[in-house]
């Protein structure tokens, strides 16, 4: 897609969310597929951890094959991740190449456990656009009371050796970000010193941004509402984005963790016919009318932050960055917005 076509795209997109529109005439520009919902690791702050093993699953390559080709021409940018690790899915990198063919571009985020050097090679091969990881710490005794299961070191290591992989290669892609959650829980002191060495060894090996992001909490049922004030800004997510689960439940929302917010079945239905079929215009309706009326809604504070013409301001700022600066250098440059601050 040509930047001048993503660009009315979005000016259309836009339009229909300020006029708060039931039926949306442009597609969804930007897509979630959740490659797996199976996970290795049992975070402390993840939901993933007390969802019953029956209930996870990897998305078949076949259900993904009838997303790309349902949704070239129209999605510029496919997140291949949701609430597992998408490394456990052994078609991950078949999954890349038959986006990239369609001409839509791939990320994903891991938490790096899993790529080993054999991994590592198939990633590069495969060439997705972006990939981020989850290193919350940055020092072992922080990071291993996190992320349940993991192992510091190893992770590490497989992080640098993508690194070098990538710069011995000689390769732009993928453009790789490392993150660390900003608990509510302050780091201590005293490990500030191994914060910072962390962070500057991964720059110095090439990483194209270390950043930090903001702790929240996933909307779940069991997750305690929020003070919404009543002029709180609709989600923009119903007017531009689209969530497919790994067994092809469709949900407007990438915050919606168990999928409650139900928009129709990839594997039966077109995603056409789901964007603007029954579901979609009544809770846009809903949506436009009373969000603290929303069971799940209400619990995300999402809807609550700064907003300039009626967006978000962190996240339509790194809207912006993906869909017009893409992935390149002048990217890093300028940043990942809404995760620096």
């Amino acid at each position: 897609m040509h930047t001048t076509g993503k660009i009315w795209r979005m000016v259309r997109l836009f339009s229909s969310y300020q006029r708060r529109c039931e039926v949306v005439a442009p597609p969804p520009i930007r897509l979630w597929a959740e490659s797996s919902s199976h996970c290795n690791l049992r975070c402390t702050m993840c939901p993933n951890r007390d969802t019953p093993p029956g209930e996870k699953r990897h998305m078949s390559f076949d259900l993904f094959r009838k997303i790309v080709d349902e949704a070239r021409g129209f999605v510029n940018d496919m997140y291949l991740h949701h609430r597992g690790e998408p490394l456990l899915n052994p078609r991950l990198f078949d999954m890349i190449r038959c986006a990239r063919e369609a001409g839509i571009k791939t990320r994903f985020h891991t938490n790096g456990t899993l790529l080993d050097a054999d991994r590592a090679d198939r990633l590069l091969d495969a060439g997705p656009d972006l990939v981020s990881f989850s290193i919350d710490g940055f020092y072992k005794e922080g990071y291993e009371r996190v992320r349940v299961g993991a192992a510091f070191e190893i992770t590490v290591a497989n992080v640098l050796r993508l690194l070098e992989r990538r710069r011995a290669a000689g390769l732009r892609k993928p453009y790789i970000v490392i993150e660390r959650i900003r608990f509510r829980a302050p780091e201590p002191e005293d490990r500030q010193a191994q914060i910072r060495e962390l962070t500057e060894r991964f720059r110095a090996a090439g990483a194209d941004e270390v950043i930090e992001k903001e702790e929240y909490t996933w909307a779940t049922a069991s997750a305690p509402d929020l003070a919404v004030p009543r002029h709180v800004t609709a989600c923009t997510f119903l007017w531009y984005a689209m969530v497919i689960l790994a067994d092809g439940t469709v949900t407007p929302c990438p915050q919606d963790f168990n999928g409650e917010l139900r928009m129709g079945d990839a594997n039966r239905e077109t995603l056409l016919g789901i964007w603007n079929g029954p579901a979609y215009r009544e809770f846009r309706r809903k949506m436009a009318r009373d969000v603290s009326a929303l069971h799940l809604c209400r619990k995300c504070d999402r809807l609550t932050r700064k907003t300039v013409a009626g967006l978000p301001v962190q996240y339509m700022a790194t809207f912006l960055v993906d869909q017009l600066v893409g992935y390149s250098r002048f990217r890093k440059r300028i940043g990942t917005a809404e995760r620096n601050k």
